[in-house]
């Protein structure tokens, strides 16, 4: 079998939450316990609400930020037991694209200057050679390679993003995390930017690690698909099993809000009732039990496991089988 190019172990991450002179100090815990692996080739699409830690999860995997607790493994090295030409190196083959557009290139940077950056940093080729590879990244991306001269604040928001995407494959990286790199584009250019990456993954052999909270993207970009609630998975499988055969009623609830087409297509429709509960103060027992149709007594009291409910596909829910049973 083979081995994973980046693996997650119970990650944890918390983060001090500052009140006032005399409030008692609290912690957040925005991360809970994930367990990831990301195989060479494939993409692993992270899905779930705004707060339930998949941009956390995005900057642990990038080494922005420490874990409290777990550890991250790339190629079987412990991440933060890395050397500095270890770390350098793992900084150079896992890159990162970012949500916006707007503030993730420098104003005050031409486009040859954002996209030859990593170049420059890991002294990658002769001058020369970096502006005929930056310029081959414009053409690569669909932008023209006259446009290098420009300013960020010269182009749209979906160029922009290409802009980033060139960016990040400057330096020829073996993974990709994309922390919801089409949210803030029009659905017209969402789908060209859903495109380029699916053509960037085939002809480079690449891996992505795909965050989004809409399911319909993952649907045409990944291999396999992670649930978060509340800073914790809650389901994971194959891309078909947790589409279509869901075995948490949040996954559900999720594919319930994406619009239907087909007018002759029938399927259950569950609303998560309420809002998304404070990471402060997370449920007890399952944590989406307040928000749960199905939940029961043993639901808040206690909280499931992740537990393999068929071969390949996994849910943390009391009730699986008897809620989804064939």
């Amino acid at each position: 079998m083979t081995a994973p190019l980046l693996q997650a172990e119970k990650l944890v991450k918390r983060f001090p939450v500052r009140g006032g002179f005399l409030a008692e100090k609290r912690e957040l815990t925005a991360v809970a316990g994930v367990d990831l692996e990301i195989f060479p080739g494939e993409t692993l699409g992270v899905a779930g609400e705004s707060g339930c830690g998949k941009s956390t999860v995005a900057r642990l995997l990038t080494g922005l930020i420490p874990p409290s607790e777990g550890s991250i493994r790339y190629g079987g090295r412990e991440l933060f037991a890395m050397n500095r030409e270890e770390l350098a190196q793992y900084r150079r083959e896992v890159q990162m694209i970012f949500q916006d557009p707007f503030s993730s290139l420098n104003p005050r940077m031409r486009v040859a200057q954002i996209i030859g950056e990593p170049l420059d940093i890991h002294g990658i080729g002769t001058p020369s050679e970096r502006r005929e590879r930056v310029a081959r990244l414009m053409e690569r991306v669909g932008l023209p390679p006259e446009a290098l001269s420009r300013f960020p604040h010269q182009f749209s928001g979906g160029q922009r993003q290409r802009i980033g995407i060139a960016r990040a494959l400057a330096v020829s990286p073996r993974l990709i995390i994309a922390d919801e790199p089409v949210s803030a584009l029009d659905l017209s250019i969402q789908a060209q930017i859903i495109n380029l990456l699916q053509e960037v993954k085939k002809d480079l052999g690449l891996s992505f690690l795909f965050i989004t909270h809409d399911l319909s993207v993952l649907r045409h970009l990944s291999d396999r698909i992670v649930i978060m609630y509340l800073g914790r998975i809650v389901e994971s499988g194959s891309r078909d099993d947790v589409l279509s055969k869901q075995l948490h009623p949040y996954t559900e609830a999720l594919l319930s809000a994406i619009p239907s087409i087909d007018p002759q297509k029938k399927s259950r429709h569950v609303v998560a009732r309420g809002e998304l509960p404070s990471p402060l103060s997370p449920p007890s027992g399952c944590p989406f039990h307040t928000r749960c149709p199905y939940a029961e007594a043993i639901c808040s009291e206690e909280r499931p496991e992740l537990l393999e409910k068929e071969p390949g596909h996994r849910a943390a829910c009391h009730f699986s089988k008897r809620i989804y049973r064939s």
